[in-house]
This record gives C-alpha cells, sequence and structure tokens, in this order.
C-alpha cells in the first residue's frame, strides 16, 4: 500500500485549486485501471485522503461515484474495497467488447453496400458500446440522450459519405488500440477524432444555415 499512496501523492498536483470529488475520482479510476489497487484492496479514507490532500467528505463522494460505476463497493462495518469480479462480470466486460467489434464490422459492411445512413448508424452503435465499457449505468443512460441528438444532427447532412466514410478506418484503429492495451493511444485517437468530427458537423450546419439564409 506505501507504494500506492506515494504514487497519489505525486498525482495531487493534478487537482491543482479546483479539488472535486469528481477529479478524486479520476485518479482513483485511473489508478485501478493501471493496476495500482488491485481487486479487494481496501482503500484507507485516511491514507487516500492525506496523499491527495483532500477531506473526508470529498474522498467519500469519490467513493460514491466509483462505487456507482461498480468499481468500488462498500461493505457494512469493514469500508471501501476495489470490486472482485464476478464470472458474470467478466462475461458481460467481453460480450460489450463483442458489441463494439460487431458495429466495426457493421461499418465496413454499410460501406460496402453504399449505405451511409447505415454507417452512421454503426457508427453512433461503436460509441455507444464503448461507453458502456465504463460499466456506469449513469453515464450510459447520458450518452443515450446525446447519440439520440447526434442522430438528429446527422440528418442534416447533404453528403453523408463524406462525414462517415473516414471513421470507418479511425473505429478499427481506436479498436485495435483498445485490444492490444494500448488504452492511453485509444484516448489520444478518440479524442482527435472527436474533434475532427465536431468541427465536419459544424461546417455542414453553417453551410446548411447559410443555404437557408
Amino acid at each position: 500500500m506505501a507504494e500506492q499512496l506515494t504514487g497519489l501523492a505525486d498525482d495531487r498536483a493534478l487537482l491543482g485549486r479546483t479539488s472535486t470529488a469528481e477529479r478524486v475520482s479520476d485518479i482513483l479510476r485511473s489508478r485501478i485501471a493501471e493496476g495500482y489497487f488491485p481487486p479487494g484492496t481496501r482503500l484507507s479514507e485516511d491514507s487516500i485522503g492525506g496523499a491527495l490532500g483532500v477531506s473526508r467528505n470529498t474522498l467519500r463522494e469519490s467513493f460514491r461515484l466509483l462505487t456507482h460505476e461498480r468499481l468500488l463497493v462498500h461493505e457494512l462495518n469493514r469500508g471501501v474495497f476495489v470490486r472482485v469480479l464476478t464470472v458474470e462480470d467478466v462475461e458481460d466486460i467481453y460480450r460489450t467488447r463483442s458489441l463494439v467489434e460487431c458495429a466495426v464490422e457493421d461499418g465496413r459492411r454499410s460501406a460496402r453496400e453504399g449505405d451511409w445512413k447505415g454507417v452512421g448508424t454503426a457508427n453512433i452503435h461503436f460509441h455507444r458500446e464503448l461507453v458502456a465499457l465504463a460499466g456506469s449505468e449513469r453515464t450510459d443512460e447520458l450518452m443515450r440522450s446525446v447519440f439520440a441528438e447526434l442522430r438528429l444532427a446527422f440528418h442534416v447532412v447533404d453528403d453523408p459519405r463524406r462525414l462517415h466514410e473516414p471513421y470507418i478506418a479511425r473505429n478499427a484503429e481506436i479498436l485495435a488500440a483498445l485490444e492490444s492495451g494500448e488504452r492511453e493511444k485509444a484516448a489520444r485517437l478518440l479524442a482527435v477524432y472527436l474533434e475532427d468530427s465536431l468541427k465536419r458537423v459544424v461546417e455542414v450546419y453553417l453551410r446548411r444555415v447559410g443555404d437557408e439564409g
């Protein structure tokens, strides 16, 4: 545990002056993903709060958020522990991974058939399943509305092939990074991907508004 706490102390600078439970959650989530806190590890409020320099209330709120995401579990009179996955959990993770792979293949098939609306649908499914990998019901619920709105945006696109075709290969690239365990690379690819996608959709809207004006 001493090594893990030293690592957390290094993360303390990430909190800055605007320390929040969400930022603490981000740090702990990353540390869990990196293997610093293996399944079954008891997370001490005093030790972790001291390492990060945050209040007990802030830390408890971050624990609550991560418990909701099914990364932690609170055991009465014992404390908070990193969750130990069940066989059903593992099966669900791989089921979701399979859905991500299927979304990529659906996009390729739709492109071969010239069905660019289908490519857009496969693209939405791809991102929906990426979100599902986080295992957060709250995030899933939020993103369902976001993806529905995104579909509304796609309806104004006058050249769906131009919008969707570049992302077929980029979806596959992100999936390959995830399957090889390169999470940081996948995150970088996705960040650039979303930025490029935003520019393309905004460009379409500006052109549409100009045409209607």
